[in-house]
């Protein structure tokens, strides 16, 4: 019945390590998904929830953690950090650094949805300094969300400067987790801050280079589509031949024309940039027609504009005072609305600035308290020296002092030795009184021969008893007493160690093992882990045996070496025979 029970403790046991194991191995998958296929991620974690009752602690952050990353990934939106700042602080002292790293950019996530760009921005660049590049399994996809990110936030500040060096960096790691054609497309983002900047060669080399790249893969629709700006510079510069070129190209083969001409939905700008190719070849009535759907599309400024420019071809007076008008006021409002989103803008970055100035106080808090650390533990180092210098002094001088002792037992045996040899001389010669004198003389010498002999017996025992205990086969067993070895049974060598260095510490000891009724080999074990300070318990663990087997070890032995019967008094007796 014992046996059985045992049995199914063991099956339930090894059931329930299976069942943690396959949580970890749902986790995994999830995690291995999750940035390519958010739903089937979600899916498994799902799935996965149903057993939080069984979780640990730790999983359960990790479970939280992997389940708000394919949240957001899916599309859900933060409406509080409260979640993501107790995974930051979580992961921050219990997770590894891919785990700290995603926690960090799910806070980021959490206070940009809630408005906060500036601590979002800093809680990205502390995501970034968890991720060690260098990795073999670096998680590329991770930095390459959080590059995307920053430079989505630096596009809505009006920072082209910094759009640049994040997206750059975000395109990096597109080339390294995604195809060639997705890349190419991600690389094509550059145009929009290089447009910002003016840099308008730029613009047409990253244009042009992709052309050329997905002609290369054979993707001539989106090779087209990526023509569309350089339509409008090549107009600017002139080179209405590349303009026409592009141009034809796009209108053609980029698929977002009906056969009706007009554009796909969300590409309407475009028909102001027709308009004005229109206006350059002197097709008036066509540029009029394109001016006047990018107007109807929202694009006033540029729609007035080109209509404008339609009308002062044509000389037609009131049409030029009529849109002038209009063109003014589209003006006005395109004005009023970057002077708002430059104040916009201005707030930000002083919310940014004053960011940056708090995590400047923060790392010069850092900075200090590790000064500090660094100078408690150089202190810390220069006492355990110290301590160190003192133990080894106390030592030194011990030995000194048992060098002296032994310089006197043998200066005062001498003496004694002459002594005896003038007694017996003047016994020879009857001298009754200085007899008298020198045997009171020979007993006082006697005397302190022995006060000195056990002086030096004492302090040689206490230094043999020293010796032993922190000897390092006998540390060795101490710590398997301790349990804190791998394997608390000793092997036969080890115990061969133990057994050779107390017969060096205690050879009057050791020998009587081996007079009269030797002891066994069982019971000499036992004597030399007594000796060591051991437990019962910890006697038994480390020689496998019974209670009853230890207990007549004790009795056996310590009858034969001290004639009494009986396991209690054998410690006391192995501690008097030390003394």
């Amino acid at each position: 019945m014992k046996q059985f029970i045992v049995f199914i403790f063991v099956l339930f046991a090894f059931l329930s390590c299976t069942e943690k194991r396959d949580y970890r191995d749902a986790l995994s998958r999830a995690r291995a998904v999750m940035y390519h296929d958010a739903d089937s991620a979600l899916a498994i974690l799902d799935s996965l929830g149903d057993h939080q009752s069984e979780f640990g602690s730790h999983f359960q952050k990790q479970y939280q953690l992997q389940l708000a990353a394919a949240e957001m990934k899916a599309g859900a939106v933060f409406t509080t950090d409260s979640l993501t700042k107790e995974l930051v602080d979580y992961f921050e002292a219990n997770g590894d650094d891919e785990e700290s790293a995603l926690a960090y950019y799910m806070y980021g996530c959490s206070l940009i949805d809630l408005g906060q760009s500036p601590e979002g921005l800093q809680a990205y660049y502390t995501a970034l300094s968890k991720v060690d590049t260098t990795k073999a399994d670096c998680n590329f996809e991770l930095l390459k969300n959080i590059y995307g990110q920053m430079s989505l936030i630096f596009d809505n500040q009006n920072l082209p400067q910094d759009e640049i060096w994040a997206l750059k960096r975000y395109i990096e790691n597109v080339r390294k987790t995604s195809s060639e054609r997705v890349y190419l497309f991600e690389r094509d983002r550059l145009i929009s801050p290089y447009i910002l900047l003016n840099e308008i060669d730029s613009v047409l080399s990253i244009s042009l280079k992709s052309y050329e790249d997905l002609k290369r893969i054979g993707d001539n629709q989106g090779a087209a589509r990526v023509l569309c700006p350089t339509i409008y510079y090549f107009m600017e510069r002139g080179e209405m031949d590349k303009a026409t070129w592009a141009k034809e190209i796009f209108e053609k083969e980029s698929g977002w024309y009906d056969q009706n001409g007009n554009i796909a939905r969300g590409r309407e700008s475009y028909y102001y940039v027709k308009g004005f190719y229109d206006l350059s070849a002197n097709r008036l009535d066509v540029a009029e027609q394109s001016f006047r759907k990018a107007i109807r599309y929202g694009y006033l400024s540029e729609g007035y504009r080109g209509l404008l420019n339609v009308y002062r071809k044509r000389h037609d007076v009131d049409s030029i005072f009529h849109f002038s008008l209009l063109y003014e006021a589209a003006q006005d409002t395109l004005h009023n609305q970057l002077r708002t989103n430059s104040i916009h803008q201005m707030s930000a970055l002083y919310n940014y600035n004053r960011s940056q100035k708090e995590a400047e106080q923060e790392r010069e808090t850092s900075r200090k308290l590790k000064m500090r650390s660094t100078f408690i533990g150089v202190i810390s180092f220069f006492v355990v020296v110290l301590l160190l210098w003192l133990y080894l002094r106390y030592k030194n001088k011990k030995k000194q002092e048992i060098l002296k002792l032994s310089k006197k037992l043998e200066s005062a045996i001498s003496t004694r030795s002459e002594i005896s040899a003038e007694l017996q001389m003047l016994k020879s010669k009857n001298y009754e009184g200085v007899i008298a004198a020198k045997e009171a003389k020979e007993a006082e010498l006697t005397e302190i021969i022995k006060r000195l002999q056990l002086e030096n017996d004492q302090t040689e025992r206490t230094d043999a008893t020293e010796t032993f205990v922190n000897s390092p086969i006998a540390q060795l067993f101490i710590k398997k007493s301790n349990l804190k070895t791998e394997k608390p049974n000793p092997s036969d060598g080890e115990w061969s160690l133990l057994i050779r260095q107390f017969s060096k510490s205690f050879p009057d000891l050791y020998k009587s093992f081996s007079e009269g009724t030797p002891l066994s080999q069982l019971q000499q074990q036992v004597c030399v882990l007594i000796i060591l300070g051991m437990s019962d318990s910890s006697i038994r663990i480390m020689l496998g045996n019974s209670k009853s087997v230890l207990s007549d070890a004790k009795s056996d032995a310590n009858e034969r070496l001290f004639g009494q019967k009986g396991a209690r008094t054998l410690k006391s007796n192995l501690f008097n025979a030390l003394k």
